[in-house]
């Protein structure tokens, strides 16, 4: 205790203030605090950046979900269907799966616009007419799938996006659209930009510049507003003129926000968060204001006298603050700081240390969930893409071929159904260990959500008797009986196997190849389930291997 009293530094400053009136320590503590200030300042800035992008990030990955399943329905909808709405109605009652993400409205609308040939959930108040709607139009002058603007549903006066999709027969002749729509306050959709909001906390606003809409929580309900003139909020202002990333700016009121601007590119919509800079920079304020009123009450008359003895005695915050300084211009990079002191300047330094390896743990964590799926640990939908899409680059290299697997669990809804969410996510887990058991370390397992998987297997001289021999392998481990919490539940799985081989002349983009895979993934279910159908590119024609 007493070494510890006689190493402090306040001890020693206390010795030299009852000499030279301790003038001088409190300038030097307030450069001190700048310069930790300007750290530490980037370091939650950084933070803020970080939780927005994965925020907009996650918002874009759920559009590109609802948008490749409405995608997958317009593939599979049978031509003889427009001419039969009854049976139309009943096709589309069927596609159970998709239902959840389009909950107030699966509609086929036909190509003059009219009442839909048939729509799920049905609806008495759905509109007689959809010709003046921007996706009905947009969906035939691009004859690609288009994303509404923000909007009011008619039928339920609720918020809500449209998706849109247009079909054509095999001469061109459009058959229809197929729309989704799905409400802004649907579950599991944008709860990371409407969840509850405490006062003084980040705030996130989407907008749509094309469309000068502003999507917002007015107590606890998505509302659709335009966005307001020019030069009212300068967020608004920034975000109009293309700016991107993070800055304080100055409103209305006079008071600062801490703004990030972040990018949805599938939508064309941007995220907005912000926050009062006041609350998120309290702490370091508080530091800057007792520092400066230490200045005040020590007065400028004793610094001189002061600053010869203090050079010594903080030698140790001169290099701290050196340290700092060489972190902020990049001159060092973020790594923990090193001092051989024992007093306060340890105690700084530890705490720094600490506040640096949370926010990069944190960090590293928000990275590894953008990538993964969060039930089962395997690569999600994102990470494959973009491993998929370095695996096609390096087959164009090479001669060899790689496979991709698309898996859809066979009655796994009933599982759900009869014995819960919970034992169905357990399954699903159980599930993903025995498809990585049936692949080499080399190869990819990743789940896409719900119960649908893919494999993909990297390197391979024959890719197509690889794909075979996995999904045999797969269709067999999950024929096998699963037991969770004392009970039998069986499976199947059904499978679409499609290939490349290398030094191809026009191969496959990674899109292609998933869309390839699934469709051969639909025609095994169509020729009986718990099989895999082989997807040949040359002739376009799917064949059945029975396991």
């Amino acid at each position: 205790m007493l070494a510890r009293l006689g190493s402090s530094l306040k001890t020693r400053i206390a010795v030299v203030v009852g000499l030279l009136s301790f003038a001088g320590i409190a300038v030097i503590s307030l450069l001190v605090t700048r310069i930790q200030h300007e750290d530490m300042q980037a370091l939650l800035t950084k933070q803020q950046l970080t939780t927005s992008t994965y925020i907009a990030s996650d918002v874009n990955g759920k559009l590109q979900l609802r948008l490749d399943s409405l995608k997958r329905v317009a593939l599979n909808i049978p031509e003889a269907l427009f001419r039969n709405p009854a049976k139309m109605q009943t096709w589309l009652q069927d596609r159970r799966a998709i239902h959840t993400l389009f909950p107030t409205g699966l509609l086929v609308i036909p190509p003059n616009g009219g009442p839909p040939i048939a729509d799920y959930p049905r609806m008495e108040n759905r509109p007689k007419s959809f010709v003046d709607r921007d996706w009905f139009i947009g969906a035939i002058e691009t004859r690609q799938a288009y994303i509404s603007k923000p909007l009011v549903a008619r039928a339920t006066s609720q918020p809500a996006l449209v998706m849109a999709i247009p079909l054509y027969d095999q001469s061109g002749r459009l058959l229809g659209i197929l729309a989704g729509v799905t409400p802004l306050e649907a579950a599991g959709f944008l709860d990371l930009v409407f969840g509850k909001q405490q006062e003084g906390s980040t705030r996130h606003q989407l907008i749509s510049i094309r469309h000068n809409l502003l999507i917002f929580n007015a107590g606890g309900h998505a509302r659709i507003s335009e966005l307001p003139p020019a030069g009212v909020d300068a967020a608004f202002d920034h975000a109009r003129n293309g700016m991107h990333g993070i800055r304080t700016l100055p409103q209305a009121g006079g008071d600062n926000e801490l703004v990030s601007i972040v990018n949805i590119p599938l939508a064309d919509w941007s995220l907005i968060s912000r926050q009062p800079a006041q609350q998120a920079f309290s702490p370091l304020a508080n530091t800057q204001r007792n520092a400066l009123l230490m200045t005040l009450l020590l007065g400028i008359p004793l610094i001189v006298g002061l600053l010869a003895a203090l050079h010594h005695l903080l030698q140790p915050f001169a290099e701290l603050a050196r340290q700092l300084h060489d972190m902020a211009v990049g001159e060092r990079p973020m790594m923990p700081l090193a001092t051989h002191a024992t007093d306060e300047v340890a105690d700084v330094v530890d705490s720094f240390n600490r506040l640096q390896a949370r926010l990069q743990r944190q960090e590293a964590r928000l990275a590894d969930m953008a990538h993964r799926d969060p039930l089962t640990g395997l690569p999600n939908r994102l990470s494959m893409s973009t491993q998929l899409e370095g695996e096609l680059l390096r087959v164009r290299r090479s001669h060899r071929g790689l496979a991709l697997l698309f898996l859809d669990l066979d009655e796994f809804k009933p599982v759900n159904d009869e014995h819960g969410h919970q034992t169905g996510d357990c399954l699903l887990v159980d599930i993903a260990e025995r498809l990585v058991s049936c692949v080499r370390e080399i190869d990819i397992v990743a789940r896409l959500g719900g119960d649908e998987f893919l494999i993909l297997l990297t390197d391979s001289d024959a890719p197509r008797e690889a794909g075979e021999r996995v999904a045999r392998c797969c269709i067999e481990a999950l024929a096998r009986p699963f037991l969770i919490d004392n009970k039998t539940i069986h499976i199947g799985v059904s499978v679409g196997l499609a290939t490349t081989q290398g030094g191809a002349e026009n191969p496959p983009g990674a899109h292609t190849l998933i869309a390839h895979a699934d469709q051969a993934m639909y025609a095994a279910k169509a020729a009986g389930r718990n099989q895999c159908v082989i997807y040949n590119a040359d002739t376009t024609l799917m064949k059945a291997k029975h396991v």
